[in-house]
Formats: structure tokens, C-alpha cells, sequence
């Protein structure tokens, strides 16, 4: 039983720091794509379940795995399509923000940041990276869109005529 609570407590904690944070294959450079991380901390969360509830009622341990593994991958494909089918509408399907300008919300660098870009479509902040370190409040330009994730550079020159004070945003 322990190797299904192990599977599935950090199944639970990928799934929850990918809700809380983003996501984190994506975040370390996991899977390009192919799979969020959602879907996999689902996957591994219910193997675990599945696993400990096939134990608990004194069926083998290989039927247990067997279980597991089939109700895992069966979850791994379903949220995958979910998860793959919510980002789309989020972005409008094949709408792309590249050429739109907005502004940081947060300090936007390597490390990520956040934006709202100046456009109808455009209902929420999106996440961000840049080159280079932007204040909050810089006026921006969108030149590449990974996913939900947009790749932005300071629309002109960085100085104080191109920020804007984040509170008005």
C-alpha cells in the first residue's frame, strides 16, 4: 500500500501547485507540451487512490496495479483532452495575441510576470516572459504566444513616460 500513497501524494501536489501556480511542467520544461500538469498529478492522484482502495479489499497486489495503472492512464487521456480543450477557448482558438501591446502588471522578466494586453478579446491577464526585466506598469508589445504564455518586449523605450503606475490598471 505505501507506493500508492507515495504515487498519489505527489500526484495531489503536482495537481495542486499546477491549479495554485501554473503549470509546473511547463514552469521546468517537462513534456513541451504534450501533457499538462494537471493531467498528470490527476493521473498519478487516482493510481494512488485506486491502488489503496484495491488493496483495502484484500484483492492481489497485481490486480491492484492492474487497476491502478488502467484507471490512471484512462484519467491521463480524458483531463488531457479537457485541459487542452479549456485552453483553446480560453485563447479564442486560433485567435493570437502576437502584435498586440499592452501593459506589466507585475515585474515581467525570465522568471515569468503577468500582462494585460489592450485588446476586446483580451478579458484577463495573461501570464508572461521577457528578455529582460520590465517594471509593472511598462508598456509592452506581444512577439511570440507559447500556449496561454506570451513572450513580450517594452514597446519603445524603457523610461518613465512609457510606465504606468499598476494601481490604474
Amino acid at each position: 500500500m505505501l507506493p500508492f500513497l507515495i504515487v498519489g501524494s505527489v500526484g495531489l501536489l503536482l495537481l495542486l501547485i499546477s491549479i495554485v501556480i501554473g503549470d509546473l511542467l511547463d514552469i521546468i520544461g517537462i513534456g513541451d507540451g504534450l501533457v499538462s500538469g494537471v493531467a498528470v498529478g490527476a493521473a498519478l492522484a487516482i493510481f494512488g487512490v485506486a491502488g489503496i482502495i484495491t488493496v483495502s479489499n484484500d484483492l492481489p497486489t497485481v490486480y491492484a496495479y492492474v487497476v491502478a495503472v488502467g484507471l490512471a492512464l484512462v484519467a491521463l487521456v480524458a483531463i488531457q483532452i479537457f485541459v487542452k480543450h479549456i485552453a483553446e477557448q480560453e485563447s479564442g482558438g486560433h485567435y493570437s495575441p502576437v502584435g498586440l501591446v499592452g501593459t506589466t502588471t507585475v515585474s515581467t522578466g525570465l522568471t515569468g510576470g503577468e500582462v494585460r494586453l489592450d485588446d476586446i478579446r483580451e478579458l484577463e491577464r495573461r501570464p508572461a516572459v521577457s528578455d529582460v526585466t520590465l517594471q509593472a506598469g511598462t508598456r509592452i508589445r506581444v512577439v511570440e504566444e507559447d500556449g496561454y504564455r506570451v513572450r513580450v518586449e517594452a514597446a519603445g523605450p524603457v523610461d518613465a513616460s512609457t510606465t504606468i503606475d499598476p494601481e490604474d490598471l
